[in-house]
């Protein structure tokens, strides 16, 4: 009994500096005309970074992690690596903020190891993504289907207000949804064929 109680500890006190370390911090917003959007970016200096599609999967076991408020996803990007990542529950903030840790990996082989370890995919989610950098942040405009176009831009809360600012997005254009609860939302709302 000590010693779960030593390993819990042990493991808050990691988690806890692992998420010093590693805080996501980003603001999604609704973008009406993807083109306009587009040109700001390109006249602001932005730089093209990465595009195509992406394919999210998230995994779980028998919903431990979403319990905790953890979300583990396998991610896969136009040809570019795939990407394992380990997000903490969200904190408290005028972004969206959570601890994220996250490593290149090779799809097949992370997924194999995930399921060997009892995790199965229990949800997925896809996008076209197109990725810029601008002042050293990661600003990424999205399209997901049935949802539209969003940009989103990741990095200090500073930076974050001064990009948003520079391209002229407005407070109500903000989306606290997650993309997965945008796709879910918008999936309840469209009436079925069969009438059911």
């Amino acid at each position: 009994m000590a010693g779960q109680k030593l390993e819990k500890y042990l493991t808050r006190q990691f988690e806890q500096q692992v998420g010093r370390i590693s805080i996501e911090r980003e603001q999604k917003y609704r973008v009406a005309d993807i083109r306009v959007m587009r040109r700001r970016l390109l006249k602001l200096g932005a730089k093209p970074h990465a595009n195509g599609f992406e394919r999210n999967e998230l995994f779980d076991n028998n919903g431990c992690l979403r319990a905790q408020g953890r979300k583990l996803r396998l991610r896969r990007h136009g040809n570019h690596p795939a990407v394992l990542t380990l997000k903490g529950p969200r904190l408290n903030g005028s972004h969206k903020r959570r601890m994220e840790v996250e490593t290149p990996v090779h799809y097949e082989a992370a997924k194999h190891i995930l399921e060997l370890l009892g995790f199965r995919v229990h949800e997925t989610y896809s996008k076209v993504r197109e990725e810029y950098r601008l002042d050293g942040c990661p600003v990424c405009l999205d399209h997901i289907p049935e949802c539209g176009w969003f940009l989103e831009i990741e990095g200090p809360r500073v930076k974050i207000v001064n990009i948003a600012r520079r391209l002229r997005l407005r407070a109500t254009e903000r989306e606290r949804l997650s993309y997965r609860k945008l796709i879910r939302k918008q999936t309840k709302a469209v009436p079925s064929d069969f009438g059911i």
